[in-house]
């Protein structure tokens, strides 16, 4: 038995196809941007995988520190903003984000697993706000988003 190289194929025999790829939220028009800030990895990709699903431009970060670089490089339309985090926490994120851009605070969506904490409380009562406890349905975010851009609209 005798091998054979592979046989090469002639170019005048080779189909090519022309892809083009286009991100489906440029065919709907323009889209809202999104900082999305979560420490949990596998929590933050499903997040930001539904919201880019939705059309959404987004930005995710894990921590405070990284999303006050991105508030600091650009606006968003809404923040999504886990409250634990290590080194800057929801609490103090949205503090440190008011004083550079006091417009952002009606923007803020809270999400936590936290319910009962009263310091938590004490602060969601002080700043009225938006906030959805952990775990959630992804149609529970995209009502509360929804809602959200409505007041802001």
């Amino acid at each position: 038995m005798r091998l054979r190289p592979p046989r090469t194929p002639n170019p005048e025999e080779l189909i090519t196809h022309h892809i083009v790829i286009e991100e489906e939220a440029t065919l709907k028009g323009p889209t809202r941007k999104v900082l999305l800030l979560e420490d949990r990895n596998d929590f933050r990709e499903v997040l930001r995988d539904y919201l880019v699903s939705c059309s959404y431009r987004v930005k995710s970060v894990n921590s405070g520190i990284e999303g006050l670089r991105e508030i600091m490089k650009a606006r968003f339309d809404i923040v999504l903003c886990d409250m634990m985090m290590p080194r800057m926490g929801g609490e103090m994120f949205y503090w440190a984000v008011t004083r550079v851009r006091p417009a952002t605070r009606q923007r803020f969506i809270f999400f936590t697993g936290h319910k009962n904490n009263p310091s938590m409380e004490f602060f969601f009562r002080r700043v009225n706000a938006t906030v959805i406890f952990k775990p959630f349905k992804l149609a529970v975010l995209d009502a509360t988003i929804r809602d959200l851009l409505r007041k802001l609209d």
